[in-house]
């Protein structure tokens, strides 16, 4: 095929595609745009829908609000008197104190001490070796991340109060303040039980 015949080609391949676009261009119909006109009186109209149909739903509400209202009303009377600031807070108090657990009395506490010793007693009578031993284990850790701290915080705490006292009158009230905390926190009475605060703590009267 000479370079003539190859350019001939070509253009009948051209010409082909060409009357085959017309072609199919002649089935379709042409599109056609709207007018700046009708566009606005579309715009207009979505705009005039969009707002009648929001009055509706808020006459829809309004309506149902006003029927629940009386539903409120026919069942529970008519509106009652706004509370003032003074009679809110002592109703709010009221409350509150109607919901305070009252402090059980030292019958009470026996009787719970009595069932947790029961309840202990059954369980050491029927634990096991390696019970025991994941027990102890689990204490001997408590004791040495949870008490022994707290404790050696209270020891230095302790020390702290006695230096800063100035007069023996002071040291003394120091002590029997310590004294008295020993007797309702265990882990103060351990701390009263280190070296260091019983010799301090026995020069005011509370040494063994």
């Amino acid at each position: 095929m000479t370079e003539e015949e190859r350019r001939e080609r070509e253009r009948a391949y051209q010409r082909k595609y060409r009357d085959r676009k017309r072609a199919e261009a002649g089935k379709t119909p042409r599109k056609t745009y709207t007018t700046e006109e009708e566009r606005k009186a579309a715009h207009s109209a979505r705009q005039k829908k969009w707002f009648d149909r929001k009055k509706q739903d808020k006459e829809w509400l309004d309506r149902w609000k006003a029927d629940q209202v009386d539903r409120y009303r026919r069942k529970n009377g008519p509106p009652k008197p706004r509370l003032t600031e003074e009679e809110r807070r002592a109703r709010q108090k009221a409350y509150r104190e109607s919901y305070v657990r009252p402090e059980p009395t030292a019958a009470q506490k026996a009787k719970w001490s009595e069932r947790a010793r029961e309840r202990w007693a059954v369980y050491y009578a029927n634990e096991t070796e390696e019970q025991r031993a994941l027990r102890l284990a689990a204490k001997a850790f408590y004791r040495e991340t949870e008490v022994q701290p707290k404790v050696r915080e209270i020891v230095e705490h302790i020390k702290y109060d006695f230096e800063k006292a100035t007069t023996e009158t002071l040291r003394q009230e120091v002590a029997d303040e310590w004294a008295d905390t020993g007797l309702s926190c265990w882990l103060t009475s351990k701390a009263l039980w280190y070296y260091d605060v019983a010799k301090i703590m026995a020069k005011y009267g509370y040494g063994d």
